[in-house]
């Protein structure tokens, strides 16, 4: 690729450079696809057309590329051998697509032989079969195959249509994900909870090995309502983690929304507490505390309830509020919570719980906040000693449930 444009960003820099399709697209890495602060493909019925594109030589918007970490800034009008250890930073759908089309376009040259006397789509019905076999799209086939008809040379359309392509050097691992939520911002949106994911990233990991032998979904794995919904016990949700932790951090109950993750994305480099500031023996305890709870919640109805992200954050933010609120640090209190919790489920009155749930008009109110703070002030008034019976989730105030606190 040539180097038209550049500019630094502290430590990094960003090269506009202008290439062929073809060395874009088979210089792409096997696993392009799956770099991890990516949702993964999704459909788009616009990109899906992006084959009469590329026929018509049209403009294909530019794609953002996180150079490998071995590749150093180039003077402007240099051309250059970027290499194949790239991740696609935006623009992973197009890429995506631009593949599909590449490779269909290979098997029709090479090791397809067409049968000119059956129509296009007759002929694509009969194989859809064994092109799905060979990983290819059967749209994507039909549309080539009748261009190829037509006399369109797909392959040689690669080579003379060019793509612009921002190439970042020198971006950190937070930085990356900064500029991917920025970057899409524009477009239709990265779901709230892959955002969120992203922001707390380096702590996946941590997580994932204290839960263990539990399993730990990220959204793109499993979307956190249907995850809700088909929780078995060791299951976790990391989306609802966050949100439990964050509500732990804060003392109170927090709503990680779109607000929520431009805040933490642009303070990131400030030193107000971010999500990329975490106390690894606070993380470490609240893994413990959830363990905990999981084991002690294991008939259907106490599976399902700590499965939902309200309960997790009401829990959590009730432990963080009387750390605040008492002598005694969150992970001090987390551990007198640890060594009350049969207690605390013997409490929990789930069936009423449920049917209280149920009763809830959603025309007159939010049931998630509603939920998020009885689940909240009832934990609470457990910890503070102003409960011991079972919870009268009907009649709960901030005070703690009325029929049992003074």
């Amino acid at each position: 690729m040539k180097v038209l444009d550049s500019i630094r960003e502290g430590d990094a820099t960003c090269l506009l450079c202008k290439a062929s399709l073809y060395e874009y697209v088979t210089s792409l890495p096997a696993d392009f696809r799956d770099f991890y602060i990516q949702r993964g493909i999704v459909t788009n019925r616009f990109l899906d057309n992006l084959w009469d594109t590329l026929a018509k030589k049209r403009h294909i918007p530019p794609i953002v590329l996180v150079a490998g970490p071995n590749l150093r800034a180039q003077e402007i009008g240099v051309s250059f051998d970027l290499g194949s250890d790239f991740k696609v930073l935006d623009g992973l759908q197009r890429s995506h697509r631009l593949r599909e089309i590449w490779d269909t376009t290979k098997y029709i040259d090479n090791g397809f032989v067409d049968q000119g006397d059956i129509p296009v789509a007759r002929l694509t019905r009969k194989i859809a079969q064994g092109l799905r076999a060979e990983g290819l799209s059967p749209q994507v086939f039909q549309k080539i195959l009748e261009a190829k008809r037509a006399g369109v040379n797909g392959s040689e359309a690669f080579k003379v249509n060019t793509i612009w392509l921002e190439v970042w050097i020198g971006l950190s691992e937070a930085q990356q994900i900064q500029k991917m939520l920025v970057l899409n911002a524009g477009h239709k949106s990265v779901n709230i909870k892959h955002q969120i994911e992203l922001l707390f990233w380096s702590n996946f990991d941590v997580l994932e090995n204290e839960l263990k032998p539990g399993t730990l979904f990220r959204e793109k794995d499993k979307a956190s309502t249907s995850y809700s919904k088909e929780r078995r016990s060791g299951e976790f949700h990391f989306a609802h983690l966050i949100s439990a932790f964050v509500s732990l951090a804060e003392g109170g109950t927090v709503t990680t929304n779109a607000e929520f993750s431009a805040a933490q994305s642009f303070t990131a480099d400030e030193s107000d507490y971010s999500l990329f500031d975490i106390d690894d023996h606070l993380l470490s305890a609240f893994a413990g505390t959830l363990k905990l709870l999981d084991g002690e919640l294991q008939d259907e109805l106490g599976i399902r309830w700590l499965g939902r992200e309200v309960v997790m954050v009401g829990i959590f933010g009730a432990i963080g509020s009387v750390a605040h609120t008492h002598l005694g640090t969150k992970v001090e209190i987390l551990s007198d919570f640890d060594a009350r919790i049969k207690d605390y489920v013997g409490i929990l009155n789930l069936d009423e719980f449920e049917r209280w749930r149920n009763t809830l008009e959603l025309s007159k109110v939010n049931i998630g906040n509603v939920n998020r703070r009885a689940v909240f002030n009832a934990t609470k008034a457990f910890l503070e000693g102003r409960i011991s019976g079972p919870i009268d989730w009907r009649n709960l105030n901030a005070k703690g449930v009325l029929n049992d606190a003074s």
